[in-house]
């Protein structure tokens, strides 16, 4: 019973979807900068709805075998011994984040270095200097 309570579900968000996109197109045209179609184009539009999911399951449920086979005889498929054979490094995060650091080392290097924020962080109003406390005297 969980299934067919999920199936309405999906039901029902795509009944509100469909219903959204109505009213954008025939309510909101100006807000959404859309411009209605005949009912030409809603046919179309539906039809091509309508067949795209019986389409996919039948894809779907074809065996992948005989395809499979049949694109390696026609050449579309290409020779897996030409594929790439080596692995990811395997030395898994620290491998990831080492690489990284040498990248931005590299890119510091280019721009010259990284520059240090003290010099341009502005104090804060209840913050004194030294120089300003001589200043005011």
């Amino acid at each position: 019973m969980r299934d067919f309570d999920l199936f309405l579900t999906f039901i029902l968000i795509s009944c509100v979807e469909i219903a959204a996109q109505i009213i954008i197109v025939f309510v909101g045209g100006a807000a959404f900068t859309v411009t209605r179609i005949g009912g030409r184009e809603w046919g179309i539009s539906l039809a091509l709805g309508v067949v795209a999911i019986p389409w996919g399951v039948i894809i779907r449920l074809l065996p992948n075998g005989p395809f499979e086979a049949f694109f390696k005889f026609i050449r579309l498929m290409g020779k897996p011994e030409i594929l790439p054979t080596t692995k990811p490094d395997k030395e898994g995060w620290s491998g990831a984040i080492s690489m990284v650091r040498d990248n931005l080392g590299t890119f510091a290097n280019i721009r010259g270095g990284r520059l240090r924020s003290s010099s341009f962080v502005l104090k804060s109003r209840s913050a004194r200097l030294p120089q300003d406390d001589q200043m005011r005297m």
